[in-house]
């Protein structure tokens, strides 16, 4: 399409115009009007004209993607424009395209947010070299060592650049097809010509669309062009995104500003946050000016920048929005050809309106002028355009670099973050190698980039002085312009691999600004020493040290750049050298004197002048320098050095004064500079900066000492360090106040001197100091690290340094140095261990140990030395053989200054003088020592000479001598070892000299062995005495107690019968099951908990049990003080089968009939921990008291909640809400003698249970006022009685009670007590006179009777009270309800809590594979113990018309006239049913009276029996009704049963059969007899288990050996122990009394299960029951994160809607949006966050979350309290990766998801949660609502 003019502009508007009216739905018809257009400029006036009209029509909301309008924009604005490129259909076109287009083998994938990304440690070039999902998986890679990590939006995928992998640069997806030749084709070849000169002019016009619009300044009218002649005052204002202000800030803002509700300020907030923009008011011209005007002012408080918030017209929000939406559409048609992409490339290559820039220098420009997703639209069009291919990738990259200066400066003033910048992009042109190369050459991109960063510092830098002075008010563009470095590390990651003249100039121009950079560090924040007071403010220091981070890598690649390169290497050498020059300030000089050696010593005292730890100039020439050798090079040959060099002297100062600092420090002599100065020292060591920091200040020193003699370098270091005074003899007796001050401080400053010599000397571990690797270098690392104790792996990499790359090189050596143990438990992890043949290799003074490491590696190895007692631990090892620049560095060893160091030391030691002796400072000097005669032995075996011994030997007393003195001295003592050894080889080097003037060390070596020897025998004369004595004591012990029982014989026959009895009880945590077996052991036959033939418990005595609080010992009583234990109750959904049941309205709630599904439960716990009720009392009361005082802003920072009651367990801290008192054993409660029982059979029981149902509850008649009050006084005085109608325990009444009749007479009543025959017939006329008076006398005669028949329970009030609490709290919690003690649902609460913890325990131990009662913990049994005690007795302490009410619905079910009033048997869970029956039959009324506790014990064996087999029975038509079994016979396990199993099997086919004919179900196919037998049996487990359970508690009958331990089959033992007969088909067969029969039938025939089981959709709950498991995870991590990266957050759409942390529900499966103000609810009229949204609803409260993107396992226990725990995948080494840190390959850990499974289980979350926030106080600041 040519480019000259076309007609006038009216006539192609009216043309347009006509078009839309009756075109705007044909797509093709509008395109072939535009395609009418002749020249550019006629067809972009048709567009616009388009666009002026129907932009804003399409656009209406102001918001930046609502589904409705992309998509009308979709079919009106964008259809078109394909029609018009395709010149046909788009969909044919497009595919036509696809099958010639030859696309690049490049993926380009652009990542989202948070989407999962992996880098290959082998392959990958550099970390950001990195694979997306899809190419991940179809790679080679994913069988290597992979990295994985989250993208932070921006980025693409590099699989198919052959510059990012060292190998298998593609996945199977893009693998070049070898069957075509890999020809160059224009890929222009391919689009017809038409379509390439319509793409071309509708390309150029979009994109200058977008620009102008996104871009415009004033956003009041749209641009000219795009302006209509009628504009209404439709205005809005909007709010943009910074990152200064928090969403509080911005929420509280927009309330107050637009009088929003919180919920749509949270909503605008997480819009602009999210998409860089929001509309907050839509409106009238001044309603919007004035929300703007509010928001400028509220946010712009105490000089803080304000939000950015313009009012804009409707019409320009509607065209932006429309640009947005362009700009995914480029992106999209760039990928349907290699053609379109190249002519969309092509347009962006373009000027801009005919300036000098083109559109893509205009705008990476004007990036910071535009929002988040204006930016991010623009970059995802570079990536999928420009950065696809080669070309146009280096046209890119070198527009970046001409205006990388303007970019980065306008960054740094920006305050969006770096992701969302266009300096993000540097990173894909700078990392590969050809553009970055070419950059170099071409455009000198060192240079601009050193130069950029080093102008923008300028203004850091003090005029004065000429270095960085950084405060804290105005560093932070500086952080943000430190990306810079970044680029810089990019760059320096691609060293050349040939070197030309051109890239030399180059490179060393970028090492000339880079010197500038150091110059202004180095010396930057120097300190001086305070001695006066303290420093009143802490200097700023982060900066400098995350500056020098930062640079850290650059100038190790640099350095490595110039060692290259010979010439390059000169060049920067000398360049450096002179840069130093100028930055050192000149010092005088003087003569110092030592061991008769003179040298002139700068002079420079550390401790008055100014010091830094920042010599960054000296340092880097240190790296230079220790480059030289590779070229056989060194500090004097010749053209080496520039004009006025630094001398070895001037070199060495600088390094030394900080290692002199270091050493004051250490001596508190710098205790007045406060923090500041000690942070510095710590990291100026620590492995992030000890590479370009400390390494570096120590190879100058040994370089330094290399290039002079040894004594002067010593005699330096000596005055340097304020020694040589220190070293005289007459230091030793002078007692000027100097020197005094210098003997308390130059002790310390002597063992650090000490410390630096052997640093020097042995520290050659360093590739061209010593003969060694880069592999050596890093083995010794991590052996010294592992020598203090074993380490994981990750602990072992973080104490490493880090390359550019990241890596360590830790996996090369590691196996060479330590085994690995894999991890036990689930606690642990996987650890390394130090081989044993490695521990002779370990320094104790390794120069990167800290003090603290120091001392551990020395107690580690006094506790070898115990062991093992080996003296060559303790000797130093050989250092490796130095470099040849470094060959004289052992020469230091052998010096006469060093040996009058050590002679000084040694002397002062032997002779103890004037306190100026160490242990420290002995052991440094025999260190050395050792270190000279190992540099002997080898020089000796080398032919070299070295003089150690001979210079040792001279003197009087010569050093060998004093040597030999130390043999017994108390301060060398502690390295004796080390002694004996260095006279040892003294010795020897002695022997091979022929020297023997020295008395022969042998001696003494004898003499330590008889040493030895004397003090083992003495030790051995201590332990013999010690053991007389003992046997002494025992003998006097034996005497008194026989004595004792010569003088008691009498108690010792009583108890001697029960001995073995008590032994047992006082050995077990059951003392009840102890007892009983023993008891068992003389029955003949089992146990049996029911009916007559129940076996008799064996009472337990009370026990004695100590209060946690007071410590005193109490008995559990039910008249005294109570004793109660921490309980925590908590609704629960583990059980359930319906997790997606809606819990309902709490006050409608219909708790007593509990569903099969069991949707919800409450659960309760215990620690198991006893207390007095009124100590516990007093320990809640003072952590309310407690909290009351705390101050406002430190409420709630607490891991429990005390407006719930919440409180930790004093003892263990396990989190409790409540407490449940401690009753006595139910049967030790009634005297043998007074438990009448009568004895009912099961028909007779049924027929009573339908009188009940039919006469209905009975109203309780209430006692006249003049009632006797009869019953017994409590402990506390008091007369206690318990709620009517149970005051005094009227006679036993019950449904098979002994008394039936209340109005029996006096006379009768008495009669047989042997009263009335005593008292005479006086007294029995009395009685029968009596009787007349009526009811009141008729019940003081039943209290009477009372008293003579028996005890009555006596309950303290203190007892009644816990009893109450407890139900309450079951009550309120369980309901989530406010407290109600007249609600008539109480008492059904207790009842269901007691089922519904019985079935969790049964569950966990089922789940568990342990037997029902033998591997039961104490805290199970003495928390089921404590809780049915207490649901028998607790049902008497609510009103009983409420009580019978709800027992006569209870037992309707098993009323055949009355079962179908109520749910059917499908629909209930009947264990539930059986202990609500049992713990309420009791109260069961007869004759308008109600029964007593009494008759409940008494008669519980018989009626428990009939409710047992009555729901029993019902459960076995459940599991019958429900059964899905296939007609597969197993032969051979039908063969091996015998004829009895045979006929049950049939017998239970039978009933099979005909109870479904009841219920109407027609099989097509009979399932086989045994294997529906089998099912049964299986299904019917669970049931008697937990029946077991409860009946064992309720009864207190011990339990069968067989449900002791692994039983193959349990239910043989269960039925018995449960009295029901084994032939379980017995209870379902026609044989059976009539009346069941009708039940049976009743059951089947209810309206509402033929129409469940004939529902194929109905969520029936089928038998056996599976035990609820958490989810099913992959067992690869990747895998997972690749399933949850396609999640989006369900409230966002557009280019934002990628969720930033989806959190997996693992009890569901659910993917919901955490930690986001998106999807934020309210619950009960708080807000909060999806997860704790979930939680409430999936499990009651409690969640298991799996951040995938973090790999964090979120453990929520409330709205407000949860913690962070490990997650299950472990990488190989056995650890979590908390973060993807590492990023590890992970794999699930089927232990550790084991052990979370039992944890779920257990319901052990809460307290998981509290003892978490109790030992990690920061968790409590996190808002855990909104997550």
């Amino acid at each position: 399409m040519a480019g000259h003019q076309g007609p006038d502009d009216v006539t192609v508007t009216e043309r347009n115009r006509a078009t839309m009216e009756g075109l705007l739905n044909q797509p093709m018809i509008l395109a072939q009007e535009w395609q009418k257009c002749t020249t550019k400029v006629e067809l972009k006036q048709a567009l616009y004209d388009f666009w002026r009209e129907n932009v804003p029509l399409a656009y209406t909301s102001n918001e930046l993607s609502v589904p409705e309008e992309d998509q009308l924009c979709h079919d009106k604005l964008l259809d078109p424009l394909e029609w018009f490129i395709c010149n046909g259909d788009p969909k044919i076109v497009i595919q036509q395209l696809k099958k010639t287009d030859s696309p690049p083998q490049l993926c380009g994938r652009v990542f989202k947010m948070g989407e999962p990304t992996y880098s290959c440690r082998d392959c990958a070039m550099d970390p950001t070299c990195v694979l997306c999902i899809e190419c991940f998986q179809k790679s080679n890679h994913k069988s290597h060592r992979y990295r994985m990590n989250t993208s932070g939006g921006g980025g693409y995928c590099d699989c198919g650049d052959i510059e990012a992998w060292k190998s298998d640069p593609y996945c199977s997806l893009h693998q070049p097809n070898p069957e075509k030749p890999s020809q160059v084709h224009d890929p222009l070849d391919h689009i017809p010509l038409d379509m390439q000169s319509y793409a071309s002019a509708l390309f150029c016009i979009l994109l200058h669309y977008c620009c102008d619009t996104l871009q415009q300044e004033d956003p009041e009218v749209p641009i000219e062009e795009l302006r209509s002649k009628s504009m209404g005052d439709t205005y809005c204002t909007m709010l943009f995104n910074d990152e200064i202000h928090t969403y509080e800030q911005v929420i509280d803002t927009l309330k107050k500003a637009v009088g929003c509700t919180a919920k749509e300020a949270v909503e605008f907030a997480t819009i602009v946050d999210r998409e860089g923009r929001s509309t907050v008011r839509n409106g009238p011209y001044k309603d919007c000016e004035r929300a703007r005007t509010i928001i400028k002012r509220n946010t712009s408080h105490h000089d803080a920048k304000p939000l950015k918030v313009h009012v804009m017209h409707t019409t320009v929000v509607a065209h932006q929005t429309y640009a947005l939406r362009l700009l995914s559409w480029l992106s999209e048609v760039a990928t349907y050809a290699d053609g379109l992409r190249q002519l969309l490339c092509q347009e962006l290559m373009k000027t801009f309106h005919g300036s000098e820039d083109t559109i893509l220098e205009q705008l990476m420009l004007q990036d910071t002028k535009l929002w988040k997703v204006a930016r991010i639209q623009w970059h995802k069009v570079f990536m999928c355009t420009l950065l696809m291919d080669m070309e146009y990738k280096k046209q890119f990259a070198i527009m970046f670099t001409k205006h990388y200066s303007q970019i980065l400066h306008d960054f740094a003033e920006d305050d969006h973050d770096h992701a969302v910048s266009v300096t993000s992009l540097s990173v894909q042109i700078y990392t590969v190698p050809t553009v970055s190369r070419m950059l170099i050459t071409e455009h000198n991109l060192l240079a601009v980039i050193l130069k950029t960063f080093v102008n923008y510092t300028q203004k850091y830098i003090e005029a004065n002085k000429g270095k960085f002075h950084f405060l804290r008010m105005n560093v932070n563009g500086l952080r943000r312009f430190q990306y810079v470095l970044i680029d810089l590390r990019y760059i320096l990651s691609n060293k050349p691999d040939e070197w030309s003249s051109a890239v030399r100039e180059r490179v060393m121009e970028g090492i000339v600004h880079l010197l500038d950079l150091l110059s202004a560090m180095h010396g930057m924040d120097q300190v001086v020493r305070q001695v006066g007071q303290h420093i009143e403010i802490e200097p700023e220091w982060e900066t400098a040290f995350n500056l020098q981070i930062k640079l850290g890598p650059c100038l190790t690649l640099l350095l490595d750049w110039c060692s290259s390169d010979r010439s390059l290497l000169l060049s920067a050498y000398r360049a450096t050298m002179t840069a130093l020059r100028k930055s050192f300030d000149p010092c005088p000089d003087k003569e110092i004197e030592v061991a008769s050696h003179k040298t002139q010593c700068l002079e420079y005292n550390v401790s008055v002048k100014p010091v830094t730890v920042h010599c960054t100039l000296v340092r880097f020439l240190a790296g230079l320098q220790l480059e030289l050798g590779k070229y056989n090079l060194s500090y004097f040959s010749d053209g080496l050095l520039p004009q006025h060099p630094l001398s070895p002297v001037e070199l060495l100062e600088e390094p030394l004064r900080t290692q002199v600092l270091m050493a004051q420090v250490y001596a508190t002599m710098w205790r007045r500079n406060g923090y500041s100065l000690l942070n510095q020292i710590y990291y100026y060591q620590n492995v992030t900066c000890q590479r370009e920091m400390y390494d570096k200040d120590i190879i100058m020193l040994q370089s330094c000492a290399c290039m002079m003699d040894t004594n002067e370098f010593l005699i330096r270091a000596l005055d340097r360090f304020k020694l040589v005074r220190f070293l005289t003899t007459e230091f030793e007796t002078s007692s000027t106040p100097e020197d005094i001050q210098l003997r308390a401080q130059g002790l310390t400053i002597m063992e650090e001197f000490l410390h630096l010599m052997i640093v020097l000397v042995s520290e050659r571990y360093v590739p061209g100091v010593g003969q060694v690797t880069n592999t050596d270098r890093v083995r010794r690392e991590v052996l010294h690290q592992l020598y203090i104790n074993p380490l994981s792996h990750s602990e072992i990499v973080k104490a490493l340094p880090k390359d550019h790359c990241h890596e360590t090189g830790v996996e090369e050596v590691i196996n060479s140095v330590a085994n690995f143990k894999k991890p036990v438990g689930t606690n642990g992890k996987g650890l390394y261990e130090i081989k044993p043949e490695c521990v002779r290799e370990y320094s104790p003074f390794f120069y990167h140990y800290s003090r603290v490491d120091q001392s551990k590696s020395e107690e580690q190895q006094r506790k070898r030395m115990k062991l093992d007692k080996d003296e060559l631990e303790v000797c130093p090892p050989l250092p490796p053989l130095p470099s040849l620049n470094f060959k004289n560095l052992a020469h230091l060893l052998d010096s006469d200054v060093f040996i009058h160091v050590v002679r000084t030391v040694i002397r002062r030691t032997a002779s103890h003088i004037r306190q100026i002796f160490s242990e420290h400072s002995i052991h440094r000097a025999l260190y050395l020592i050792g270190l000279a005669l190992l540099e002997e032995k080898r020089h000796t075996s080398m032919g070299e000479d070295f003089h150690f011994i001979d210079k040792a030997a001279k003197g009087d007393p010569s050093l060998l001598s004093m040597l030999q003195s130390l043999t017994g001295n108390s301060t060398a003592e502690p390295h004796k070892e080390l002694l004996a050894w260095v006279l040892k080889i003294i010795a020897e080097l002695q022997l091979s000299k022929g020297k023997m003037n020295a008395p022969p060390p042998s001696s003494s070596k004898e003499g330590s062995k008889e040493d030895k020897e004397k003090q083992e025998a003495d030790r051995k004369k201590k332990a013999d005495i010690a053991q007389k004595r003992r046997s002494h004591l025992m003998d006097q012990m034996k005497a008194m107690q026989k004595s004792f029982i010569r003088q008691n014989p009498e108690f010792f026959e009583e108890t001697s019968i029960s001995a073995r009895e008590e032994r047992l009880a006082s050995s077990s945590i059951d003392s009840v099951d102890m007892v009983s077996m023993a008891a068992a052991e003389m029955r003949p036959y089992s146990y049996v908990a029911l009916g007559p033939m129940q076996t008799l418990a064996v009472q337990e005595d009370v026990p004695k049990v100590t209060c946690i609080l007071c410590m005193e010992e109490s008995d559990i009583r039910l008249d005294g003080e109570s004793l109660v234990l921490p309980m925590f109750v908590q609704r629960s959904t583990v059980l359930s089968k319906a997790r997606d049941k809606d819990f309902g309205d709490p006050d409608e709630i219909e708790p007593l009939f509990v569903d099969a599904h069991l949707s919800w439960g409450v659960h309760t716990g215990t620690c198991g921990h006893i207390m007095h009720a009124d100590c516990w009392r007093g320990y809640f009361e003072s952590l309310v008291t407690k909290e009351k005082r705390r101050t406002f802003r430190f409420n709630n920072n607490l891991s429990y909640d005390l407006s719930r009651q919440q409180y930790l367990c004093p003892l263990c801290k396990t989190i409790s809400n409540t407490v449940i008192p401690l009753i006595p054993s139910l049967q030790g409660l009634i005297p043998e003698e007074e438990r009448v029982m009568t004895i009912t059979s099961f028909p007779e029981w049924l027929n009573i249970v339908k009188g009940i149902v039919r006469s209905g509850p009975i109203p309780i008649q209430q006692s006249s006022p003049e009632a006797v009050d009869l019953s017994t006084t409590s402990a506390e005085g008091s007369s206690v009685d318990m709620e009517e109608p149970c005051a005094g325990l009227l006679p036993p009444v019950g449904i098979t009670g002994k008394w039936t009749d209340p109005k029996q007479s006096g006379f009768e009543m008495l009669h047989g007590t042997g009263l009335l025959e005593t008292l005479g017939d006086a007294a029995s006329q009395t009685i029968q006179q009596l009787e007349t008076l009526g009811d009141a006398a008729s019940q003081k005669l039943h209290k009477f009777y009372n008293l003579l028949h028996g005890k009555s329970f006596s309950f303290s009030k203190s007892v009644q009270e816990m009893i109450r609490m407890y139900s309450k709290a079951a009550y309120t919690v369980g309901l989530g309800v406010m407290p109600n003690d007249e609600n008539e649902r109480v008492p059904i609460l207790s009842w269901n809590v007691c089922a519904y913890t019985i079935q969790a325990t049964e569950l966990l131990l089922r789940s568990k594979g342990k037997p029902l009662f033998g591997e039961m913990s104490s805290r199970q049994t003495e928390g089921l113990k404590a809780l049915v005690r207490f649901a028998v007795v607790n049902t008497f302490y609510h009103k009983q018309n409420h009580v019978q009410k709800h027992t006569v619905r209870l037992l309707s079910v098993l009323s055949a006239e009355h079962t179908h009033s109520g749910p059917s048997i499908l629909d209930l869970d009947l264990f539930s049913l059986l202990a609500s029956i049992c713990l309420s039959c009791a109260t069961v009324p007869k004759n308008d009276k109600t029964a007593g506790l009494k008759t409940t014990i008494t008669n519980l064996p018989i009626e428990g029996q009939h409710a047992m087999r009555a729901t029993f029975t019902a459960h076995l038509i459940q599991i019958l009704l429900t059964a899905q079994i296939q007609s597969h016979v197993d032969e051979e396990s039908f063969m091996e049963q015998d004829g009895a199993s045979n006929q049950q099997a049939e017998a239970m086919l039978r009933a099979y059969i005909a109870v479904r004919e009841l219920a109407g179900i027609t099989d097509d196919v009979k399932p086989n007899a045994w294997t529906l037998f089998n099912h049964v049996r299986t299904s019917c487990l669970p049931f008697l288990r937990c029946s077991a359970i409860f009946f064992r508690f309720i009864t207190g009958v011990s339990t069968p050996s067989e449900l002791k331990g692994l039983c193959m089959d349990e239910v043989e033992p269960l039925c018995g122990y449960l009295a029901l007969p084994s032939d379980l088909s017995s209870l379902v067969s026609d044989d059976q009394d009539s009346s069941m029969q009708e039940l049976i039938r009743a059951w089947c025939q209810h309206p509402d299960l033929r129409s469940q089981l004939n529902d194929p959709d109905a969520n029936i709950i089928r038998f056996p029951i599976q035990i609820n498991q958490l989810i099913d995870l992959p067992e690869d991590y990747s895998d997972l994160m690749n399933n949850v990266s396609l999640f989006t957050c369900p409230k966002a759409s557009g280019a934002q809607s990628d969720s930033r942390a989806p959190a997996l529900c693992l009890i569901c499966g659910a993917v919901v949006c955490s930690q986001s103000y998106c999807c934020q609810t309210e619950i009960d009229g708080e807000t909060v966050g999806a997860c704790t949204a979930h939680s409430m609803t999936c499990g009651a409260g409690v969640g298991l979350y799996l951040r995938v993107r973090e790999c964090q396992l979120l453990m929520m226990s409330a709205k407000n309290k949860g913690c962070v725990h490990q997650t299950p995948y472990l990488d190989e080494y056995g650890e979590p990766d908390l973060n993807l840190r590492r990023g590890n390959p992970l794999h699930l850990s089927h232990e550790h998801y084991s052990h979370l499974h039992e944890t779920w289980l257990s319901h052990s979350i809460p307290s998981q949660v509290a003892h978490r926030l109790e030992a990690n106080i920061t968790l409590l600041t996190i808002d855990w609502q909104n997550l």
